[in-house]
């Protein structure tokens, strides 16, 4: 009787150890959580909708008294993005809001987006040389409008961006915002269309690294 009775004592102590136990881990995961989602609220969305508000040219790049890349984008309410414009015939203000659709350039189809891909070409030129050249944002404008009249230097560069051969998936790491037509804040019209940049890597590597660590502490949990 009084090796049953030390049995059951056992039996109920373990149970409140694996129960601490439980909610301990319980408790480790949802800080992990948390880091998480607030990483990815973080990252601006590569599909879907966004809300966008232009803040500014941070340099006096300009092509023919027109500013040129880069422009201060910023994207669903996170920090300023050096954005680079490809629409030449529409405008925008300061401080002005407006919808945009995004997708990743890489994600298209070359043959029917080709000017898009060329236009993602320059961009990575533009970004290459902080956008010291305007011909280059010049020659994207041409590209996608035919406008404004180029120089030779420009001409040259969107000759240049239409000799190249495109596969898809290249420029994965260039997204394209269109502008969705009347969610503008602004009274200019439709707003430009930009190229920007996806995520840095660090930022994505701190991202793996916690969906990784919240993987790890969900295992435990489950089979410890």
């Amino acid at each position: 009787m009084k090796n049953l009775t030390f049995g059951l004592r056992w039996h109920k102590q373990f149970n409140r150890s694996a129960t601490k136990g439980s909610n301990a881990k319980s408790t480790a995961v949802l800080p992990a959580v948390f880091l998480v989602l607030l990483v990815a609220s973080s990252l601006p969305a590569f599909a879907g909708s966004v809300s966008m508000m232009f803040t500014g040219t941070p340099t006096g790049n300009n092509y023919s008294g027109v500013p040129s890349y880069p422009y201060d984008v910023s994207v669903n309410g996170g920090p300023n993005q050096w954005m680079m414009c490809i629409s030449y015939r529409e405008h925008i203000s300061a401080g002005e809001t407006w919808k945009a659709t995004v997708v990743s350039v890489g994600s298209l189809d070359p043959n029917t987006y080709l000017l898009d891909y060329e236009a993602a070409f320059l961009f990575k030129m533009a970004l290459a040389d902080h956008g010291a050249d305007p011909n280059i944002n010049a020659a994207a404008w041409w590209l996608l409008e035919g406008a404004p009249s180029l120089n030779a230097p420009a001409n040259s560069l969107e000759l240049l961006a239409q000799g190249q051969i495109f596969t898809k998936g290249e420029y994965s790491d260039v997204l394209l915002y269109t502008p969705i037509a009347g969610s503008e804040s602004g009274t200019l019209g439709t707003p430009q269309a930009f190229l920007g940049s996806t995520p840095e890597p660090g930022t994505l590597a701190l991202f793996g690294s916690g969906v990784i660590g919240l993987g790890g502490l969900l295992r435990r949990r489950l089979h410890g």
